[in-house]
């Protein structure tokens, strides 16, 4: 084992042996090769999902695969304003979100630190509002 030092690496990286002192390749082009082949970031993979609305009517977002439950809330309500017609009153979120959630199968997506792929949402599936709270509901008048 006292062959094998940290240098024994660098020399098998290098093209080397640990018992040849010739590297196939120069350090200053070792260097070179590596940050060739430097981390790229790879491009997110886009999920194609449609929203139900209330009113029966559907759009359609975008959104990575491994999108958080907060993400997808900000995509419906980017895609929401790009439909919203002009002279619209605007629309209160928070409201929204109080009293409606996506929904997802029989599932509330509620959690917003949770992943869509928690909940195995792939492409072409479609989400839809449903009540989260009652309209109704004011926690001021609990007994």
């Amino acid at each position: 084992m006292l062959g094998l030092r940290p240098v024994f690496l660098e020399a098998c990286i290098c093209g080397t042996t640990a018992y040849s002192s010739s590297p196939l390749l120069q350090p200053e082009e070792y260097y070179s090769v590596r940050e060739s082949f430097a981390y790229q970031k790879l491009p997110r993979q886009l999920l194609n999902l449609s929203v139900l609305k209330l009113d029966g009517s559907r759009f359609e977002i975008q959104v990575a695969k491994g999108a958080s439950i907060a993400e997808l809330k900000e995509a419906v309500v980017e895609a929401f304003g790009q439909i919203q017609g002009e002279g619209q009153a605007k629309i209160s979120w928070s409201l929204v979100w109080l009293h409606f959630c996506l929904g997802y199968k029989r599932w509330k997506l509620v959690d917003d630190k949770m992943y869509i792929q928690d909940f195995r949402i792939k492409d072409g599936d479609q989400l839809q509002f449903i009540r989260h709270l009652s309209v109704n509901y004011n926690p001021d008048m609990e007994d």
